[in-house]
């Protein structure tokens, strides 16, 4: 089965609270994504701000990730495919916000709802559930909204190997590979 991914691109929402800088940050964010994108599925993930009209021209199932989350582990790219894969209609990895950070859906008609702003996941997700779909939930993650997001991403970004997510490291001031690393591989 293929495995398609779109990426969210967050750029305008990030502009909002980054201002000017939100360019680079969303650039970072995005080359990050897709690199890693590429490195597990083989494929080069579509970036698009119009997921809707997006999936109409895809294969299902396929993954959706938000563009502000460069730090998003493997495991949980990786997770959403193989659930879809085994039968879940809708594959939901919610952010720390009331939004979400990855989604899955095995139904191109579905991307039509899905919530795009914070305080809206959980209604949505009852309504996928009222449908009769089969909906599971990925652990809790975080996405980078706020300016003050980026100490906790350093943190997450220090756990994770040296090669994920290279410029955003680069743009966190870790030019020369310096931070520490506690997880090895």
């Amino acid at each position: 089965m293929q495995r398609t991914t779109l990426i969210l691109e967050r750029t305008a929402a990030l502009r909002e609270t980054f201002g000017i800088e939100a360019s680079w940050w969303s650039s970072a964010f995005l080359a990050d994504t897709q690199a890693l994108v590429m490195r597990i599925t083989g494929v080069v993930a579509k970036v698009t701000s119009t997921i809707h009209i997006t999936a109409e021209t895809i294969e299902v199932p396929f993954v959706i990730i938000s563009g502000d989350t460069p730090h998003i582990p493997e495991t949980r790219i990786r997770d959403a495919f193989t659930l879809l894969e085994s039968g879940y209609d809708v594959v939901v990895g919610p952010c720390d916000r009331g939004s979400w950070y990855i989604l899955g859906l095995r139904q191109a008609s579905l991307a039509a709802y899905i919530p795009l702003s914070g305080g809206e996941l959980l209604p949505w997700m009852e309504q996928m559930r009222q449908r009769d779909l089969r909906v599971i939930q990925l652990p809790l993650w975080f996405r980078i909204i706020h300016p003050n997001d980026l100490v906790m991403l350093a943190l997450a970004l220090r756990t994770m190997p040296a090669w994920h997510a290279p410029a955003t490291c680069h743009l966190l001031g870790d030019n020369e590979g310096s931070l520490a690393r506690e997880w090895g591989a």
